[in-house]
């Protein structure tokens, strides 16, 4: 059996959302871990289709949206190991076309940067409904994306700065670079999570994490 996040309504289980224990998870949540590895592969190829493709690897794409698929309906750790090992996929050129320009920079852009994702574990989106859900879910995302923000911006701050266009801080050009493509890719992730989710808790009401 796996572990639902289950929740009454005026009591939230912080523990339960971060859903340490793997022995607990079961086998559909495993099978859900490797499934948004596998799709987030995908969508990262995929991805390399778009014209919004930087220089140093940012690129528009709906890669997070697996990964906070799982840690929405699975929990932080759930989460964070599908991000990471979906980082670790990147790296060695199976789920992508990774930009290697030093290992602690390979370290931020790939399985930190994904690996963060599953914080959107830890905002009790809850049943999907009206105006409530839609700004839990969005701030989910934020979570998230901004989690990733961050992890790209330090690598960019301390490895980009030899791309920083002359009279230009390198705060603002990493923190542009990376805002241009990544928030794009969070707000159609969210909008194309709405209807995911809420077939999902259609078919599967004991995954939800129903917090009110």
């Amino acid at each position: 059996m796996s572990t639902p996040l289950v929740h009454p309504a005026d009591a939230p289980d912080v523990r339960a959302r971060l859903n340490l224990n793997p022995a607990h998870w079961g086998v559909r949540a495993i099978t859900e871990i490797g499934m948004a590895i596998a799709l987030a592969s995908i969508l990262g190829w995929l991805a390399r289709a778009f014209p919004l493709t930087l220089p140093q690897g940012g690129t528009f794409g709906l890669e997070m949206l697996p990964i906070l698929f799982v840690a929405l309906r699975r929990g932080v750790v759930p989460g964070l190991v599908a991000g990471t090992l979906f980082g670790l996929l990147q790296l060695t050129g199976v789920g992508g076309s990774p930009f290697i320009y030093h290992p602690v920079q390979a370290l931020l852009d790939y399985p930190l940067a994904f690996g963060v994702l599953g914080l959107a574990g830890l905002v009790p989106v809850g049943e999907l409904r009206g105006w409530r859900g839609v700004a839990r879910l969005a701030a989910a995302v934020t979570v998230a994306g901004g989690a990733r923000f961050v992890c790209h911006f330090v690598s960019g701050l301390i490895f980009f700065t030899e791309y920083v266009p002359a009279g230009q801080s390198a705060w603002v050009y990493s923190a542009t670079y990376n805002l241009i493509y990544l928030v794009p890719s969070a707000v159609v992730t969210a909008v194309v999570l709405w209807p995911l989710l809420r077939a999902y808790d259609a078919a599967f009401p004991d995954a939800r994490g129903l917090i009110s």
